[in-house]
């Protein structure tokens, strides 16, 4: 499908999401289709994939609020079974864009994340403010 229409990326639905919004979306524990590791692997790659295209790290979901990559990864709720995966997606995310991070959205946020992603979080802010 990318090969007939790449510039499919970077269209919304009429609700809003992006495709990457989607597959960040999958990783969550009631999600279907992903029922296997090695489907939250996948998951990774086509996130991994998809961030390829500069203009998808600046994507944002329409909720209340606009609602960046790395946010809408942040308030996912994860669980043991998929949170390895899930912190790969969010390191790419932080990868394509370190500010993010730094939003008031995820400054202020409570530590209600699973404990793995409020480390990264943790010392990834940390890191920022130095």
């Amino acid at each position: 499908l990318y090969t007939l229409y790449p510039d499919g990326i970077n269209h919304a639905t009429r609700q809003g999401l992006y495709p990457i919004h989607t597959a960040i979306s999958s990783m969550v524990q009631s999600c279907l289709w992903v029922e296997s590791d090695e489907d939250k692997w996948r998951v990774v790659d086509i996130v991994k994939f998809l961030l390829g295209d500069p203009r998808v790290k600046f994507q944002k979901l329409q909720v209340l609020v606009r609602v960046s990559l790395f946010a809408w990864a942040y308030f996912l709720e994860y669980n043991d079974a998929n949170i390895d995966a899930a912190l790969e997606v969010i390191k790419a995310i932080y990868d394509a864009h370190p500010e993010a991070i730094e939003t008031d959205v995820i400054a202020s946020a409570s530590n209600d994340r699973h404990p793995q992603v409020q480390v990264f979080v943790n010392r990834q802010l940390s890191y920022s403010r130095q």
